[in-house]
């Protein structure tokens, strides 16, 4: 079984998923760039690009592309809320610091943080076949 792809093996990438109440700069496009690119910076992620959209009346979406997977973002000022996803299969990254680095650009009052192994356990193949 390869390495990464079953039940014994690591997993393919780590997914954190971070919501964030009472959050600063929710309606400034530059505030969100730096963000990801700093995130990205200090998780030792390679950020190949950063995409802002911003809503009228307000409310913005990013994400910074990265070589080993992406970061998203979506903001609802009217609520002073950001969601966050991080995700990445470089094992070298650390995204932990990468959660710290978008909870220190927000300063929110409260966080709800989750991580995810993802790819740990595959399922059976049903039928005949390479497992």
């Amino acid at each position: 079984m390869e390495q990464g792809t079953g039940p014994a093996g690591p997993a393919i990438g780590k997914h954190i998923i971070l919501e964030m109440w009472e959050a600063n700069n929710t309606n400034s496009p530059d505030a969100i760039r730096s963000a990801l690119t700093d995130a990205c910076n200090k998780g030792n992620l390679t950020l190949l690009k950063v995409l802002i959209h911003q809503f009228e009346p307000f409310g913005i979406s990013g994400i910074a592309m990265i070589a080993e997977s992406h970061i998203t973002i979506h903001t609802w000022p009217e609520y002073s809320f950001i969601a966050v996803d991080i995700y990445s299969s470089n094992r070298d990254a650390d995204i932990n610091r990468v959660a710290q680095a978008m909870k220190s650009a927000f300063s929110p009052g409260q966080v709800n943080q989750v991580e995810i192994q993802r790819g740990k356990s595959r399922p059976p193949r049903p039928g005949p076949g390479p497992p």
